[in-house]
C-alpha cells in the first residue's frame, strides 16, 4: 500500500506542477510587447504566485488522495468557488486582487488530479476501501495491503484467527449496549494497530483475522497483542491458525471482502471452551510449542473438533516476566493434570485445590471442583 501512496503523491505533484507552469506565466504576460489580451490588476505578483503554488498543491493532493469520487469533485468545485468569491469580495473592499491566476492554477490542478483519480491506477485505494470498509484502521490499511492482490479472485491463505469474548455485560440494557460499544471500539483500536482485520463483532465478542492480503505476523506477536488486551479488558481469547478462503463476496449492499473457513469455526468453539475452563488465552498445542521459548503455557484439555482430537493449552505468562515460582507451579499443574486425565481424582483434587488457594487460579479451582465431583461419583458407584 505504500507504493500506492507514493504513486498518489507523485501524481499530485505532477498535476500541481503542470498547473503552476501553465498559470504563472499569466502574471507576466502583460509585460510582453505584443500582448493584447486580458490585463489583470495585480497587488503583488509574488504574493499571487505563492498563492497559486500553495492552492495548486493543496487541491491536487486532496483530489487524488480522497477515496470518494463525489467528495473529490465537491472539494475541487468548493475550492474554486471559495477562491473566486474571495477575490470578488476583496474587490468590493477596494483591494485590486481580481487576478485569475490562482483560479487557473486550482482549475488545472484539480482537473488533472481528477482525471488521474478516475484512472485504474488512481482508483485502487478507493476500490480497496469500498471492499474493506472501515473495518481496518487507516494506518494498518496503508501498511498491510499488498496491492498485487487487488485483482485476485478467492484465494487460500494461512491466517491467524483471534476470537475474543467479553468478560460479561451489566444487567441494565442501556448500560450493556453502552459498554458494548465502548469495548468494541477499544478492541478495534487495539487489534487493528497490530494488523488485525475485524471479521465479526456482536454482543458476545469480536473476531479478528491476522495475515490478510499477503501480510505476515508471527504467532509470538499475536500472543503479545492478545495478552495485552486480556490484561486490561479481561474476558478470554482463543487463537488458532489454518487455511482460510479470502476474496470478494457480492452482496445486495455491494461487493465486500470476506473471510471464511474452518479456523473461524474452530476459534469460536475454542473461545467457548476457554470460558468453560476460566482460561484467559487458549491456543492449540502446535501454537503453544511455537511460542514456547517466549511464553509459558500449560496443557488445558483434550478437545474434539470435526473429527480431529486437539490438545488445548493456556498461555500463562511471558517467560521473561515470570515469577520465581512460576516454573514450580507449572510442574505441579502438569502432575495434577496427568492425574486428572488418568482418573486419579484424589491427587488431582488436592494439587488443583492447593494451586487455586495459593495463586488464586480460577482454572485450577474449576479442575479441583470437577475432580471432587468425579471422586464422589466413583464413591457412589
Amino acid at each position: 500500500m505504500r507504493r500506492t501512496l507514493k504513486l498518489h503523491l507523485k501524481a499530485a505533484l505532477i498535476c500541481a506542477l503542470v498547473a503552476i507552469v501553465l498559470s504563472l506565466p499569466l502574471l507576466w504576460a502583460l509585460q510582453l510587447p505584443g500582448w493584447q489580451g486580458w490585463r489583470p490588476e495585480l497587488v503583488s505578483p509574488r504574493a499571487e504566485a505563492l498563492l497559486s503554488v500553495l492552492l495548486a498543491l493543496w487541491t491536487a493532493w486532496c483530489v487524488v488522495d480522497i477515496p470518494s469520487r463525489g467528495l473529490k469533485v465537491l472539494i475541487w468545485i468548493a475550492t474554486f468557488w471559495l477562491l473566486a468569491s474571495g477575490l470578488w469580495i476583496a474587490g468590493l473592499y477596494g483591494f485590486a486582487t481580481n487576478s485569475m491566476v490562482p483560479l487557473a492554477a486550482v482549475g488545472l490542478a484539480g482537473a488533472g488530479a481528477l482525471a488521474f483519480s478516475f484512472s485504474p491506477s488512481g482508483s485502487r485505494r478507493a476500490r480497496w476501501e469500498a471492499l474493506v470498509g472501515n473495518r481496518v484502521a487507516p494506518e494498518v490499511f496503508r501498511t498491510s495491503i499488498d496491492e498485487r492482490h487487488l485483482e485476485d479472485g478467492p484465494r487460500t491463505e494461512i491466517l491467524a484467527v483471534v476470537e475474543v469474548l467479553w468478560p460479561g455485560s451489566p444487567i441494565d440494557e442501556h448500560q450493556a449496549w453502552g459498554s458494548l460499544a465502548e469495548r468494541a471500539g477499544r478492541a478495534a483500536e487495539h487489534f487493528q494497530k497490530a494488523g488485525g482485520y475485524l471479521e465479526r463483532c456482536d454482543g458476545e465478542g469480536v473476531r479478528f483475522v491476522f495475515g490478510c492480503w499477503g501480510g505476515e505476523i508471527s504467532p509470538t506477536a499475536v500472543v503479545e497483542v492478545v495478552n495485552e488486551w486480556v490484561k486490561v479488558a479481561g474476558g478470554c481469547v482463543a487463537i488458532t491458525r489454518g487455511e482460510c478462503v479470502t476474496g470478494v463476496g457480492y452482496f445486495p449492499t455491494g461487493a465486500r471482502w470476506t473471510v471464511g473457513g474452518v479456523p473461524l469455526r474452530r476459534a469460536a468453539r475454542m473461545a467457548a471452551a476457554a470460558r468453560g475452563y476460566a482460561a484467559r488465552v487458549v491456543v492449540e498445542d502446535t501454537l503453544a510449542k511455537e511460542v514456547g521459548e517466549a511464553w509459558m503455557s500449560r496443557r488445558l484439555a483434550w478437545w474434539d473438533f470435526e473429527g480431529e482430537r486437539i490438545l488445548l493449552s493456556e498461555i500463562v505468562e511471558k517467560s521473561g516476566d515470570a515469577s520465581p515460582d512460576a516454573g514450580e507451579a507449572l510442574r505441579r499443574w502438569d502432575r495434577a493434570w496427568d492425574a486428572f486425565w488418568s482418573g486419579d481424582w484424589s491427587t488431582a483434587e488436592n494439587v488443583f485445590g492447593a494451586l487455586a488457594r495459593e495463586r488464586e487460579d480460577d482454572a485450577a479451582r474449576i479442575f479441583a471442583m470437577r475432580s471432587e465431583a468425579a471422586r464422589r461419583q466413583d464413591l457412589e458407584k
